[in-house]
This record gives structure tokens, sequence and C-alpha cells, in this order.
């Protein structure tokens, strides 16, 4: 059995456009702000893959998502493609659409509108429970989000000086990196090229 669901809104934040839609495009921010995540890892090209943990009136499962960033329009507005999948708990199938407007006092009024379709025991739950719970997941995204904007919640939640090291270096920076090493260790075993 499936479920449809659809959720819309807006917030208001304090900071311009530009900053917002570099946060959003920040896997560090997203982290933070998305409900149950416990990993997200860019992979290039506009493509995330997230590994979540969510109590669905009573499920508790965790989801291996992809979401992908379909026609950018910088700093305006993106098109967000949700492909989650919790195993028999069941899936989900979503698009969003964002739009960013500045405001008169320098902020941005984010708009977003979603349609998601999810299946299995998930979609079993009925549309109300599943609009419900979508509503509620994507307010307390935006209420941290708001919250990471403002400077009131950390965006590092924890993370060793390694990853934050991998956040600092370019990734031109590391594949260089990796060669030389990969270089040095093969010379070190071989003692020549």
């Amino acid at each position: 059995m499936e479920a449809e669901m659809d959720v819309k809104g807006k917030w208001l934040l304090p900071t311009s456009p530009q900053k917002t839609w570099e946060a959003l495009n920040s896997p560090e921010v997203l982290k933070a702000c998305i409900p149950g995540c416990e990993s997200i890892t860019d992979t290039g090209s506009g493509h995330f893959e997230i590994v979540q943990v969510l109590a669905v009136a009573g499920f508790k499962t965790r989801f291996s998502s992809t979401l992908t960033l379909e026609d950018p329009n910088p700093p305006h507005s993106y098109v967000l493609r949700f492909e989650g999948n919790a195993g028999s708990a069941g899936f989900g199938l979503g698009r969003a659409l964002v739009a960013l407007q500045p405001t008169a006092d320098g902020g941005t009024q984010m708009n977003y509108q979603a349609t998601a379709e999810v299946g299995g025991a998930i979609g079993q739950l009925g549309k109300g429970t599943v609009d419900s719970t979508a509503q509620s997941l994507a307010e307390t995204f935006f209420s941290r989000f708001d919250q990471v904007m403002r400077g009131q919640l950390p965006v590092d939640d924890g993370a060793g000086a390694l990853d934050r090291l991998w956040g600092m270096m370019p990734p031109w920076g590391w594949a260089i990196s990796t060669l030389v090493l990969v270089f040095i260790v093969y010379w070190g075993l071989h003692g020549t090229w």
C-alpha cells in the first residue's frame, strides 16, 4: 500500500539569499538540520547520500537516501529529488521545489512545496499520519536551519579533526595528496619506479 503526501510552507530567515543558498548546499549544515541524520556525503554534481533514523507512528527505521539537486538557479531556487529506502519498513520518493526571495530587511523568505509517495509498512499508516509526520519533519528541519543561520545551533556536532580537515581542503588537493602518498608507498616498498 502506498500513501501520497503534500507539504508546503514558508520560512523567514535573517540571512541573505546568497548565504541561505550556500547553507542549503553545505553537507555540514544539512546534517545538523535533517531530523535523525547520521551521515551525509556529498557525492558530487548535486548528489548527496544520506543515512537517517526516523520514528514514524511507532516505526523506528533507518533510511538510506539519495538527495539530488536539479535545475539550480543560484541563489534563487532548485528542485530536490529524494529517493529513500528503509528495507522492509518501506520506501519514499519525492520532489520539492525550494525558492528563495529577498526580503526588505535583507533576509530571505524560503518557500517550499513538496510531494512524496511512501510505500511498504509506512505507506499503510495512511495519508493523515504520513502528512502530519512529513509536516513535523519539515518544521523540525526549518526550525533547525533557522537556528543555524542565527548562530544558535552549532553545525559541527562533534566531528573530529580529520572530518574538519576534509572539509577545508578542496577535492583536487586531496586527490594530489593521495597520489603523492601512493607514489611514496610504492617507492618505499619497491625502491624503484
